[in-house]
Order: structure tokens, then sequence, then C-alpha cells
């Protein structure tokens, strides 16, 4: 009998100890302030094609259309398309925001990316490759010809 009150005993100390730390680490953690950063995480947009004219002039605005998909689920959303340029090249990557933990209940479709990307005049005369880096994936890419036509 004396074998299981103390069994007992030990059990409920353990219980009171692993509750108590428990609460413990609640209050450290709520009582520091919370991180910041300067800017979100940003993922990257799955880009299945992308689709340009065949030609453009040096003067023309490039409107390059992107399909594919922006994330699984509701929440996900396109932030912004970032572009840079190199002679001869074109990168564009859609930036797309994840869910955050101030996310309410996402719809669970797929979110698509359909949009249309303007990228302003000048352009160099030649083949310009537009490409869209696609992480650990190839990335898409086309090629236009720029000519010095007005």
């Amino acid at each position: 009998m004396c074998f299981r009150r103390s069994a007992l005993a030990a059990m409920l100390v353990g219980i009171l100890l692993l509750s108590g730390a428990g609460c413990g680490s609640t209050a450290a953690t709520t009582s520091q302030p919370p991180a910041t950063t300067d800017a979100p995480v940003l993922d990257t947009a799955r880009v299945a094609r992308i689709d340009v004219p065949d030609q453009i002039a040096t003067s023309d605005t490039l409107r390059v259309h992107l399909s594919g998909t922006v994330g699984p689920n509701g929440c996900y959303a396109l932030a912004r398309i970032d572009e840079g340029r190199t002679p001869g090249r074109l990168t564009l990557t859609p930036r797309v925001r994840p869910p955050t933990a101030d996310d309410r209940a996402c719809t669970m479709e797929i979110v698509p990316l359909d949009t249309t990307h303007v990228a302003s005049p000048p352009f160099e005369p030649g083949r310009l490759a537009v490409t869209v880096p696609q992480g650990n994936q190839p990335a898409v890419t086309d090629t236009i010809t720029v000519t010095d036509r007005p």
C-alpha cells in the first residue's frame, strides 16, 4: 500500500512540475517583445508558361503574360513581380505572400497565376530572352526579336 501512495505522490509531483514548466515558458515567451523584420519573406510563384509577342520595336512597351500557380490555398496572394534587366535578358520573378499567423481560414482552392507584366522601353535591338526563375526547377524562358523599326 505504501508503494502505491509513493508512486501516486511521485506522479502528482511530476504533473505539477510539468504544468509549472509550461506556464513558466509561456510567461517568458510573452514577456519578450515580438520579433520584427524589415520585410516579409516572400515565396516565388510557380510559372507554367509565359506568352510574349514574337517581335517588338526598341521603343515598344513589352507585355508578358504569366500563367501558373500563386499558391495551394486562398491565403496565398501575388505580392509583386520583380524585374531585372541585363543586355539581352529580362528576368521576371513573381513574388508571393505566403500565409501568416494573422490569416484567417483559407479557402482550399489553388490560387491561379494569370497576370500580365508590363516592361517599359527602351530595349536594345536583337534577341531578348525573357526568363522566369523557378527555384529548383528549370526557368521558364521565351525569346523576342527587338527591331530598330519606329
